[in-house]
């Protein structure tokens, strides 16, 4: 597949046969659709699988496919699920990426197993879309390519894409992922109101690194960090909470299966109480009946603001569930 810039499609595209750069007739009509800007696209879903909108599969052009996405008024959401990285799919995620740059019409972009390349290809294209203010991205090691994550945090350091929403969830970005991220979380922190990093290998020093970059998410209500592992993190929770009591804004906060003990709990639960509407602790196994007695006292005092509790699959005893209920009584 040769290279092609923009002129080429912008010359050909009157009399391009949809046919003969598509695999299927469900992409034929489904190109057809987009070229002639549908008012009903307004979300567009493509990916190796049979029930997405645009399936991709052998014979089907993708460098066309992302200049008729770029020149589309009409799409506002795009999934993107799995590109193959041999030499002819790189030449093809080159193309499309080059093609979804132009866009100025997408606010929303879910990425899923793009693998390495198609990921870095995916974050140069982001540098354009200025408009851009919900990103999700989930499933690609980050362990083996470094550069993932810090060049997701030069593109939000540069300040092209205010992000309202980011989501950078089953990435194994580990400790190391998030201090490359954290500069770029401080640039777009005063217009981010929703973070996802769970299911990242993230332990004590990442969360600590994430509080640094936490300080500049003024307008921040939703914080998800389920599925790390925060057993020896006591230090990192703690800080949390500091900054959950300096910020002073109601929030929900997920810790999810994150090994969380009763010592991590204590130092988490001041914060938490005064300072969040939701806390999902669901699956933290160690916690004991200690631990919620340090969580029912915060209910207690006059400052909490605390409206929902989750603690499903924990295994609190009878010593636990009465400690619990003390605090709950005691929540005016």
């Amino acid at each position: 597949m040769e290279r092609r810039d923009f002129n080429y499609y912008e010359a050909n595209a009157a009399d391009i046969s949809l046919e003969k750069i598509t695999s299927s007739e469900k992409n034929v009509k489904v190109l057809g659709r987009l070229r002639d800007g549908d008012d009903n696209l307004t979300l567009f879903t493509l990916g190796s699988e049979s029930w997405f909108q645009f399936s991709i599969g052998k014979g089907d052009d993708l460098g066309w496919l992302g200049y008729f996405i770029g020149r589309s008024v009409k799409i506002q959401h795009l999934d993107i699920w799995h590109f193959l990285e041999d030499d002819e799919g790189r030449q093809q995620i080159d193309a499309f990426f080059d093609g979804l740059a132009r866009s100025q019409s997408i606010r929303r972009i879910s990425c899923k197993q793009l693998g390495d390349y198609g990921s870095i290809a995916l974050l140069r294209a982001l540098g354009n879309l200025s408009q851009l203010e919900g990103l999700s991205y989930s499933g690609t090691d980050f362990t083996r390519n470094r550069n993932g994550c810090s060049a997701l945090g030069t593109l939000l350091e540069s300040g092209v894409c205010k992000l309202k929403k980011l989501h950078f969830y089953s990435n194994n970005i580990g400790d190391d992922g998030v201090a490359s991220l954290a500069s770029g979380l401080r640039s777009i922190g005063p217009s981010l109101k929703t973070l996802g990093l769970g299911d990242n290998f993230i332990g004590n020093e990442g969360l600590l690194a994430l509080v640094t970059a936490l300080e500049s998410c003024t307008s921040l209500e939703e914080l998800d960090l389920s599925n790390n592992d925060f057993s020896l993190a006591t230090a990192g929770l703690r800080s949390l909470s500091d900054w959950l009591q300096s910020n002073q804004m109601e929030k929900w906060l997920g810790f999810e299966s994150c090994g969380i003990n009763d010592e991590g709990l204590q130092a988490l639960s001041g914060g938490t109480a005064r300072y969040c509407k939701s806390l999902q602790l669901a699956g933290n196994n160690s916690i004991t009946a200690l631990g919620l007695r340090y969580l029912s006292t915060s209910l207690q005092t006059e400052s909490c603001r605390l409206e929902k509790l989750h603690i499903g699959s924990i295994n609190i005893g009878d010593d636990g569930a009465e400690v619990l209920a003390r605090g709950l009584i005691g929540n005016k």
